[in-house]
């Protein structure tokens, strides 16, 4: 802004000069005092214009004579001249005609208000400039600050820390001394010296050695690998088969029209925990197998045989309800068929599996039974159809969740 009312005024006082048409030189007199520039050298594309407002005495330069162009001008120096143009009557020593001196004034008046205006955001722009170079300054003296405070005293607790540490390892004692190692050859024998006064005998003591320093120094705590055990509660699901006799066979896929053959496949699940009463367990397990419309459910107390391993042994034994399609008897007690109705049969169940623990939550497992069946009323017990009760061998796998 400042080089725009440079711009202005000068412009103002060229056109209103351009009237007389005269030349000078870079040396040139006002009415008292003789100056010369030495910055405006001959040739220059502004020199003319230079010269000229120097004749008019509205430009005498720098005390050290010079012009100093590429300065900006600052609102002392515009004053100066303004208060020379319009006060003094320094336009009379350009040689200007009254009536130019009037297209001088009525140019200055007409530009008066745009230069007022400039001169107001010329304000504006230096109060924004001093509310910047303040924020500025508040920034600088907050990242100051910084250092001194709380984030400098973090800084140096944490550099104590580290001193302490290196040092606790600078004095870390040195461990143990390991046995000696076989002594090597003896060397061969010097030759012997010029013998000496007999003198009294000495006794050589050896001191005692040291005793080792077991001192331990830890820094920070001990990091201890304890394996972590699966938990107590679990649930899981299934598939098996059970053995079934020739003349009840079972029938794949279905009852009615499948192909007999000597297993049924059953599927289940099964809850239950590894520890109630110390070491001893229990569980609930159910199947179905449905070649027989048969329904197997059990409740069994268990033994688990931990060893430390991924593999994890255990029994058990218990009692169950099954109950499938009825044998059709007469009344003479001989089986003339079986189904559509339904019949119970009580049994004594034992079982015998291994856990192989995937995870700490995941175990895959197998398991065998063996169930003796007290009654043989249906075809779930796989006995053979003349038996009132019997041994049945029955296996399954799955997987377990342990939660």
């Amino acid at each position: 802004m400042r080089k725009s009312m440079m711009f202005a005024s000068t412009v103002a006082l060229v056109l209103g000069a351009a009237s007389a048409q005269t030349t000078t030189t870079t040396t040139t007199a006002t009415t008292a005092t003789q100056v010369t520039l030495t910055d405006v050298p001959a040739g220059h594309w502004a020199k003319d214009a230079v010269d000229r407002i120097v004749q008019c005495g509205l430009i005498q330069g720098f005390p050290d004579g010079t012009f100093r162009g590429n300065e900006n001008l600052t609102r002392y120096q515009a004053a100066l001249i303004f208060f020379r143009l319009l006060q003094t009557g320094t336009l009379s020593n350009c040689g200007l005609s009254q009536t130019d001196m009037t297209v001088v004034a009525n140019g200055m008046a007409e530009v008066s208000t745009e230069l007022a205006a400039i001169a107001n955001r010329v304000t504006d722009l230096e109060r924004l400039s001093a509310d910047q170079q303040a924020r500025i300054t508040a920034l600088e003296g907050r990242i100051e600050a910084l250092g001194t405070g709380t984030a400098g005293a973090d800084v140096a607790a944490l550099n104590a820390r580290i001193d302490a540490l290196e040092a606790a390892i600078r004095n870390i004692p040195a461990g143990p001394a390991g046995p000696a190692g076989p002594a090597g050859p003896a060397g061969p024998a010097g030759p012997a010296g010029p013998a000496g006064p007999a003198g009294a005998s000495a006794t050589v003591v050896t001191p005692a050695p040291a005793p080792a320093d077991t001192t331990t120094v830890v820094i920070g705590e001990p990091v201890v690998d304890v394996p972590v055990a699966p938990s107590n509660l679990y649930a899981g699901f299934s598939i098996g088969a059970a053995a079934a006799n020739s003349d009840v066979p079972c029938y794949v896929p279905n009852q009615a029209n499948g192909n007999a053959v000597n297993y049924c496949v059953s599927a289940g699940a099964l809850i239950g925990s590894k520890n109630i009463l110390g070491p001893i367990g229990a569980r609930v397990a159910a199947e179905y197998a449905p070649g027989r419309n048969g329904f197997n459910a059990d409740v069994s107390a268990t033994y688990h045989l931990e060893t430390g391993s991924a593999i994890t042994p255990y029994v058990g034994a218990g009692l169950g309800i099954s109950s499938s399609y009825a044998r059709n008897r007469t009344t003479a007690g001989t089986v003339t068929g079986f189904g559509p109705g339904s019949a119970t049969d009580t049994y004594v169940n034992v079982l015998a599996g291994v856990d192989f623990n995937i995870t700490n939550s995941i175990a895959a497992y197998v398991e065998a039974n063996g169930r003796y069946y007290l009654s043989n009323n249906g075809t779930g017990t796989g006995l053979a159809n003349g038996a009132s009760n019997g041994f049945n061998i029955a296996g399954k796998a799955g997987i377990k969740f342990f939660f």
